[in-house]
């Protein structure tokens, strides 16, 4: 017999139960994937059922014990500028609109400005509006149960009346729409319409025009007006109190005619006196008395004409203190007509002024940044949040998504065989953070 070598036996893989190789590819199918799930989540039911149920409960519980909310609505419409670069933008947009076809070209698009919309909504945002709106309504301890005895801070409560406020701008109309939402309706409409005013208060602050320097310089301006009118009017008034001048032109001619009218009755006493002197002696009562009318109307001649050399003599109360002498007349007409003059001008630069003021005051009114109301915010007649229903069914769908996923997933960790990776790696974190458990228990502290 011929010699052979060993015999060599094919080596085969072991083939698969028909049983469980259709378990294996039925398993695998798509449509029998999502069936299996099916089927155990209607096996898993009644869990499912608990979940949804209790979900149901908690969320009643919850979205009943949520604060209402209620909204302030406020429209406002940035003002107009009439003497403005953005009003004469306009007009040349509006006197091109026939040649461009009427394309309805925007100026401030054209040239890449921003409008005096967003400039509003940014002075709004600003931390100057927001701090005046916390102290105003108090809304450090507004928001907070606890802020009766311990108040937040002012960056908290900025970030909490941030998250209450919205703003909304209509490119087209220029409208903006400010929405403020609290718990209480009457707040919410207060703070919306607060928020208008604080924005035109700041906005008047931050006036820089040309008729609000104007206004400032003359204010400035008609102040020491003011100071040199009373001044003027205090030294002229101090001097007519201390000479007896009112008028020196017309006092002058009323003194005039006065001396003459003395002046005629003196020489027409003399003439009767020296008629009665040839025909009665110096003693008779008549010449006597005639004499005694002489000097007295001598006397105030003298006065009239300031010849008298005793005027310190003369007693007080006399009628030389009453009025000035025709002689000192002149120069105290100088004094006074200086005086008068510079009250005088003082008063038409006061009255100058004052009508410049009160022109450069409109004008600043005219150019003055302020928002027109469209809208003011009311009272909510109905509440704005929280919409109980949504929160209801959003827990209960949240919840029979976390039980399915739950399901599934438990079900999916069963089917892993014991040397599984993931079987392994999670075996592993468990054991070191059991063992790390046990660790610190047993230290002593």
């Amino acid at each position: 017999m011929e010699a052979r070598g060993p015999a060599v036996v094919p080596a085969y893989e072991p083939s698969i139960a028909p049983e469980r190789e259709r378990q294996y590819s039925s398993r695998h199918e798509p449509g029998s994937r999502g069936a299996e799930r099916l089927a155990l989540l209607w096996r898993e039911r009644r869990l499912v059922w608990g979940v949804a149920w209790k979900t149901f409960v908690v969320a009643c519980i919850v979205a009943f014990l949520l604060p209402v909310h209620y909204e302030g609505v406020s429209k406002i419409v940035p003002g107009e500028n009439q003497g403005g670069s953005m009003g004469l933008l306009g007009k040349l947009a509006g006197a091109g609109g026939g040649s461009s076809g009427g394309l309805g070209l925007d100026p401030t698009s054209l040239l890449g400005l921003k409008t005096p919309g967003a400039l509003y909504v940014e002075i709004m945002k600003s931390r100057t509006v927001q701090d005046r709106l916390i102290d105003r309504f108090d809304l450090r301890r507004h928001y907070w149960l606890t802020g009766r005895w311990w108040p937040a801070g002012y960056y908290v409560t900025r970030k909490k009346l941030k998250s209450f406020t919205d703003f909304e701008e209509d490119k087209k109309s220029s409208v903006i729409t400010l929405t403020y939402t609290d718990y209480d309706k009457q707040t919410a409409a207060a703070i919306a319409n607060a928020y208008v005013e604080e924005l035109n208060r700041l906005a008047a602050d931050l006036n820089t025009s040309d008729a609000h320097r104007e206004r400032i310089f003359l204010e400035d301006r008609l102040k020491s007006a003011k100071q040199d009118l009373d001044r003027a009017s205090l030294a002229l008034s101090q001097f007519s109190s201390k000479n007896a001048v009112m008028d020196p032109q017309n006092q002058g001619r009323s003194m005039m005619d006065a001396a003459s009218k003395v002046q005629g009755e003196l020489i027409a006493s003399e003439s009767e006196l020296r008629g009665l002197q040839q025909i009665y002696s110096d003693d008779n009562v008549k010449v006597r008395t005639l004499r005694a009318r002489i000097g007295e109307l001598q006397a105030q001649l003298k006065k009239l004409m300031g010849g008298s050399a005793n005027g310190s003599a003369e007693a007080a109360g006399s009628p030389a203190e009453l009025y000035p002498s025709m002689r000192a007349l002149p120069m105290l007409g100088y004094q006074y007509t200086d005086l008068y003059r510079q009250a005088k001008i003082q008063e038409t630069v006061y009255e100058f002024l004052t009508q410049q003021y009160e022109m450069a005051k409109i004008q600043e009114a005219k150019e003055l940044p302020t928002v027109r109301v469209m809208d003011v915010a009311v009272p909510a007649e109905r509440k704005s949040g929280p919409i109980r229903t949504l929160v209801v069914s959003l827990s209960v769908l949240a919840g029979l998504a976390l039980a399915c996923f739950w399901i599934i997933g438990r079900n999916t960790w069963d089917e892993l065989s014991g040397d599984d990776p993931r079987r392994l790696l999670v075996a592993e974190v468990s054991g070191d953070l059991r063992a790390s458990f046990r660790r610190l228990r047993r230290s002593p502290l």
